[in-house]
């Protein structure tokens, strides 16, 4: 027999040994499988991603006249904003609050109108009892989200006021087209009887004078009952794209009242008569084209027109997983560089307990074949653990495997290894169990908070992620994120570096071994 061959006995002799004392602890086993597995599952089952509804209680002056609409507003506001009344006392406020009564204690601010005119914002004050910062940072979202829909409310109630005024301009656009026409028909009357010998009756000076002072009345009744809301209307136009430059509603307003006050003297003269009916013509159809705009104009809802866009956001991904799914491939990650760190820890200080380290040392075992043997034997235990928690979780919650299992294979067993590495760097490193076990729960926790686990690694500055990729449950949840939920390839950077940091602390492992085999 070969030295090859008897490498490969003593190599499979660990193997053997290693399996049998898992095998023999088969809580241990049922807990490992089972366990994340619950806990994924109960996640799943009581993760809500609702908004949390906040009870709201507002603070208002005595006698202020805003206590009214301040009900009507946080009872229509929407479902995160629970009312819990209103109050004229702030310190009874702050106690509900201390109390744990209400979550939020909104302050009214007194004499908007005054600290408007002096170009002041009325200010709500926001009051709570959280220390938790993302809650915090929730409650200043919810207040600027509600403060500016209580803005648009007024600016949509302006606008419908504008609108009604505009209703109310189109009365007068129909007096002032009515005028013009009247005018425009007794000119042409006149016009045409010009050559006939005398003049009609109504074709004297102070006849058609008349009918121009009627026009001019209508044409200022105009002027002044649209007054805003030509700018309001130039606006729409010009920033939500419509007329081209030069025939917005002002302009069209102004010319209206240029042509007016152009209409020249009348003397019993065809070509006076024709000059000035060209000019009406004009005004008609300036007429025409401010009756279209204003017709336009009111026929948009006041609450689109203060708000003309919004936003849809679509995913190009496979697939848009819930919490339970997207955490899914993290946890399974987290949990196989756990499992592969602890045992490993445990593997030489328990040899090292029981007196079989010294045996080791007086036979032909060498440091590379003790290791090597150790190393197959919980590869092969972290995969059998690995599939039957990925079909849990594949057939039991219906978390997706979009790319290839041979792929996800590859990302388990290369997470394994280089997860075993760190445990047996820590086992030989280690004087007692209990040590093995505290560096095993530290690298546990730094997995949690450096690993995207339950932050994304993009939260972290830059210098702070060298800790993330040097833990390799960072590279295995990528890569299983990727394939699983994505459907892609396994990155060969994430795959490369994973795998290199594996062969270094397979390095490490196997020179620390070593030197306590020849010490």
């Amino acid at each position: 027999m070969n030295d090859r061959s008897r490498a490969l006995i003593r190599i499979s002799a660990f193997l053997r040994k290693e399996i049998f004392e898992v095998l023999r602890q088969p809580l241990l086993i049922l807990t490992l499988v089972l366990g994340p597995f619950l806990i994924l599952l109960f996640f799943g089952i009581g993760y809500r991603s609702e908004a949390r509804a906040l009870r709201t209680l507002f603070v208002v002056e005595p006698g202020s006249p805003l206590a009214a609409k301040i009900e009507e507003y946080a009872t229509t506001l929407g479902g995160q904003l629970l009312f819990a009344g209103i109050t004229d006392d702030l310190d009874a406020a702050r106690a509900r609050l201390q109390r744990g009564e209400v979550d939020l204690v909104v302050v009214v601010p007194a004499d908007v109108l005054t600290r408007l005119q002096n170009n002041q914002q009325a200010v709500f004050t926001l009051y709570h009892h959280e220390i938790d910062p993302f809650q915090t940072n929730y409650i200043n979202i919810f207040g600027r989200v509600y403060v500016e829909e209580i803005n648009r409310r007024i600016l949509r109630l302006i606008t419908t006021l504008g609108q009604t005024d505009a209703a109310g301009a189109r009365q007068k656009l129909a007096e002032a087209r009515a005028a013009a026409a009247a005018l425009q028909d007794l000119l042409q009357e006149c016009a045409d009887a010009v050559s006939q010998a005398g003049q009609p009756p109504q074709c004297d000076r102070e006849h058609i004078l008349d009918a121009v002072q009627n026009l001019d009345r209508r044409v200022d009744e105009l002027n002044r009952t649209m007054g805003s809301n030509t700018s309001l209307m130039q606006s729409v136009q010009s920033e939500l794209g419509g007329e081209p430059a030069g025939r917005d509603s002002t302009t069209t307003l102004n010319d209206l009242i240029d042509k007016t006050n152009r209409l020249s003297d009348f003397e019993n003269r065809a070509d006076s008569y024709l000059t000035n009916l060209k000019l009406l013509a004009d005004l008609q159809t300036d007429l025409r084209h401010m009756e279209e705009t204003l017709s336009q104009f009111l026929q948009i809802e006041p609450g689109i027109l203060i708000s003309p866009f919004r936003s849809e956001a679509q995913s190009i991904a496979a697939i848009v997983p819930d919490a339970a799914q997207y955490y899914a491939p993290a946890v399974i990650a987290l949990l196989l560089q756990h499992l592969a760190v602890t045992f490993a820890a445990l593997s030489m200080v328990r040899e090292e307990a029981l007196g079989a380290m010294e045996l080791f040392f007086v036979s032909p075992l060498s440091a590379l074949e003790t290791l090597t043997g150790k190393y197959l034997s919980y590869l092969l235990f972290g995969s059998g653990v690995a599939l039957i928690l990925l079909l849990l979780v594949v057939w039991g919650m219906g978390v997706p495997v979009l790319g290839s299992w041979p792929a996800v294979g590859l990302v388990i067993l290369t997470l394994l290894f280089a997860s075993l590495g760190i445990g047996f760097v820590i086992s030989l490193l280690s004087q007692t169990d209990i040590q093995a076990v505290q560096y095993s729960m530290i690298i546990l926790l730094t997995s949690v908070f450096f690993s995207g686990f339950l932050l994304g690694l993009e939260t972290l500055i830059k210098p702070v992620r060298v800790i993330s990729w040097m833990l390799p449950a960072t590279y295995g949840t990528l890569l299983l994120r990727d394939i699983m939920l994505r459907g892609d390839p396994p990155a060969f950077n994430a795959l490369f570096g994973l795998l290199a940091m594996g062969t270094a602390l397979f390095g490490a492992g196997w020179a620390l071994l070593h030197r306590s085999m020849t010490t």
